[in-house]
């Protein structure tokens, strides 16, 4: 909850604290994907956005089942195009498209692969 709550105001470094706390403490506990997933976007929001890939990475590699993977996949590749990645920032939508064609993150993953698709 601690960690929670540093991450909604924004102290993203004690969050992220936080829920690498959590996930040593409970590394198979229902929340670790989100543990993660927040771990990602706390470095997003810091635009240390080869950080936040390797935490979505761990959301898509660790819990594949979970509800966060299609954000994950989502998210990594607004990380990937952020570095100038479009070729596997487009993978990654794809992925979300191809594996989670219902979720909200496929209608995002569209918008950016039509946005992009635009772009050399």
């Amino acid at each position: 909850d601690t960690a929670a709550s540093d991450y909604f105001a924004g102290s993203y470094a004690s969050a992220i604290a936080g829920f690498d706390a959590f996930l040593r403490a409970f590394p198979r506990s229902e929340l670790a994907d989100d543990a993660y997933y927040n771990i990602g976007e706390s470095h997003f929001l810091q635009n240390q956005f080869e950080s936040a890939i390797a935490a979505y990475n761990q959301v898509i590699q660790t819990y594949p089942g979970t509800n966060s993977v299609p954000q994950a996949l989502y998210k990594r590749g607004i990380a990937q195009e952020r570095l100038g990645q479009l070729d596997t920032a487009r993978a990654s939508w794809e992925a979300v498209l191809k594996s989670f064609p219902d979720s909200t993150a496929a209608i995002l993953a569209k918008q950016s692969l039509n946005r992009t698709l635009k772009q050399p």
